[in-house]
């Protein structure tokens, strides 16, 4: 299973050439793909960059997307391009949620015929990649030094890398009081890794709002990479 278009959380998107020769291995050992493109459409180059799907040529790629990225999160309307693995997906499907509400699909439906997709997704395409520039020169200037931010190539999330010693779950249960969230890196890992990581998103308006809230949490930042200093100190001089 990947996420070979902006993937989260990242937003990075797999060269052409992996993308073939990951295909290459699949038939090698004839492994099936999951491929999943819900950001797909939210890159910033035109024209968007290819799925696996359109290099396989034997049905082997199962390609899944959904509207919840492009239109709206509540709609949770998506869908998948099944291959060779059809019967099985209904199947799964069916035993799985049964049915799906056809209201919202009749919604989308009628939203991409009378032609109004592809003009939304070109707005939102390009209003996140402002808020991108905005959103990261407010994090260069209100966290503190030594953190490394991602360039995504589309999408709306952000990714951060802070000295090996943070912890931003521990960092993430402070900023309760503040009525703040962020995804921890360990979210992102299957084994606990990326824990000195976090994931912020750039999806809403930049606002003052929004300023305030990324001051606020530079300063959450910076008071925990302080705690992280002091601490390695103090071990330090008990080993000593």
């Amino acid at each position: 299973m990947v996420v070979p278009n902006c993937n989260n959380p990242l937003g990075f998107i797999m060269p052409e050439a992996r993308k073939r020769a990951l295909l290459t291995l699949a038939q090698r050992f004839d492994a099936a793909i999951i491929e999943d493109d819900v950001y797909g459409e939210l890159a910033w180059d035109y024209p968007r960059p290819i799925t696996i799907k359109s290099l396989d040529m034997d049905g082997r790629v199962l390609l899944c997307s959904s509207f919840s990225k492009t239109l709206a999160p509540g709609l949770r309307v998506g869908w998948v391009a099944p291959g060779r693995y059809r019967d099985r997906v209904l199947h799964m499907k069916y035993i799985g949620t049964g049915s799906t509400a056809t209201q919202p699909q009749h919604a989308v439906a009628e939203f991409i015929r009378l032609g109004y997709y592809l003009p939304h997704l070109r707005r939102m395409r390009q209003m996140y990649q402002r808020n991108y520039e905005t959103f990261s020169c407010w994090v260069r200037h209100y966290f503190p030094g030594g953190i490394c931010v991602s360039r995504p190539q589309g999408s709306f999330l952000m990714w951060i890398e802070l000295p090996e010693a943070f912890d931003a779950v521990r960092l993430n249960t402070e900023l309760q009081a503040l009525k703040l969230q962020v995804a921890p890196g360990s979210l992102f890992s299957a084994s606990g890794k990326y824990r000195n990581c976090l994931r912020l998103n750039y999806g809403l308006p930049m606002s003052d709002q929004t300023e305030q809230a990324i001051a606020h949490l530079g300063a959450a930042v910076e008071r925990a990479m302080q705690s992280c200093s002091n601490e390695s100190r103090h071990i330090s001089s008990l080993a000593e």
